[in-house]
């Protein structure tokens, strides 16, 4: 099926919600479809995506790839579908973004598009059958973070992305500024990492903690692939998980010499979005950072991450394999078993395998915190229900 993707063209059908979810009808049309290709210069890549409240597709992303008249164009994709399992939601969207057409089913998405995001946190813990569909199709698609809430459902993700040969990233913006290129430079010459001090700005631990993992876990990507830096174990010290400050302690894997410490320190209002540096013997220490008002900060950080994300759509090569999503799973669970359940004692590996973590719900709020946007509207425990019954 050859869509055109022309920015030009004019097309606003108004959708509804979720009914019933089918077999993916159009995945042979899919595979058939074959990498996108420029045919003009005004050609953009299209869009499909899974929404709800809370997320960034309809406060930032959105507004970034369907721009109101007026505004620049700074990306090559354009959104031109979106599912919610909420119709009042779909609808609010479509209203925001005239053009965006919302399907009536989660399969309808699958071939007609060159590109999904899932971007649905309050419905995190079933991203795994949310993205089945789209990767088993072998269709490019982003996950946004914190990806998952198990290990278990992680793999399963990974495992559908490599049984339909689709491209998968799930990452934070902080991940592809320039201190990470930096970072991972110096750390290839270093003889030895013997550690590193990290900080990152935050709201609560479960929406914008995760950056500084991820940010954490890139930094070290390429040192895993040599046998060093894979996290072993994580410690998360804080009075609440919901808001700052707190720190968190990590112990990685590394063959020369014993395992290297590294630390976490989550605070708000900080003078950098992002910070780290690292501790080596003889070569010096080396740190990047992301500045907290770096100029152009649309381009150089939240733009950064769509135009990956645009060229793994056109080229269906994704920045990062299984092992690193996994990674920054494992580091994001480890540090929030810790504070949940074991008062900030440390937690391997191994003490999150078949553990899972709520979703944004009721039942994880206290007060008026967390006060993220994923937590403002999070689907209810029927809800949940009922959308993994329609998933599954």
């Amino acid at each position: 099926m050859e869509i055109r993707r022309n920015f030009l063209k004019k097309g606003a059908v108004m959708g509804a919600g979720a009914l019933a979810f089918n077999a993916s009808s159009d995945a042979a049309a899919q595979q058939k479809r074959g990498p996108f290709k420029r045919m003009n210069p005004s050609d953009l890549v299209e869009v499909g995506m899974v929404v709800a409240h809370g997320c960034h597709s309809y406060n930032i992303w959105a507004g970034t790839m369907n721009p109101p008249e007026g505004q620049m164009r700074t990306t090559g994709m354009i959104i031109t579908k979106i599912w919610s399992f909420r119709e009042e939601y779909a609808k609010r969207y479509t209203d925001k973004f005239p053009g965006v057409k919302a399907v009536k089913n989660i399969d309808d998405l699958v071939g007609a598009v060159d590109g999904i995001y899932i971007d649905a946190v309050p419905a995190v813990s079933l991203y795994h059958l949310m993205a089945r569909p789209f990767l088993l199709a072998g269709m490019p698609t982003f996950v946004n973070r914190p990806f998952i809430t198990s290990i278990e459902k992680a793999k399963i993700m990974i495992e559908d992305a490599q049984k339909g040969s689709a491209p998968l990233m799930s990452n934070s913006t902080w991940e592809f500024t320039e201190s990470i290129g930096d970072l991972q430079a110096k750390a290839a010459n270093m003889p030895r990492i013997l550690g590193y001090a990290a900080h990152n700005s935050m709201s609560d631990y479960y929406s914008h903690g995760v950056h500084g993992i991820y940010y954490i876990a890139a930094a070290l990507r390429n040192e895993r692939k040599k046998g060093r830096g894979k996290c072993l174990a994580a410690s998360y010290l804080t009075p609440d998980w919901r808001t700052p400050p707190g720190a968190l302690s990590f112990i990685h894997e590394n063959p020369d010499g014993g395992p290297f410490y590294g630390q976490l320190h989550l605070q708000g209002g900080m003078d950098g979005n992002a910070y780290m540096r690292l501790f080596g013997d003889r070569s010096g220490d080396f740190e990047g950072k992301i500045p907290a008002n770096p100029g152009w900060f649309r381009y150089n950080t939240w733009n950064a991450m769509q135009l990956v994300i645009q060229e793994m759509f056109e080229t269906r090569k994704a920045p990062e394999i299984g092992d690193d999503i996994l990674e920054k799973a494992y580091m994001f669970l480890m540090g929030f078993r810790s504070v949940l359940e074991k008062n900030g004692a440390p937690v391997t590996r191994n003490e999150v395998e078949g553990w899972e973590l709520p979703p944004p719900s009721e039942s994880l709020k206290i007060g008026n915190q967390p006060s993220d946007s994923a937590f403002e509207e999070p689907y209810s425990t029927q809800e949940l229900k009922d959308l993994e019954k329609y998933l599954a």
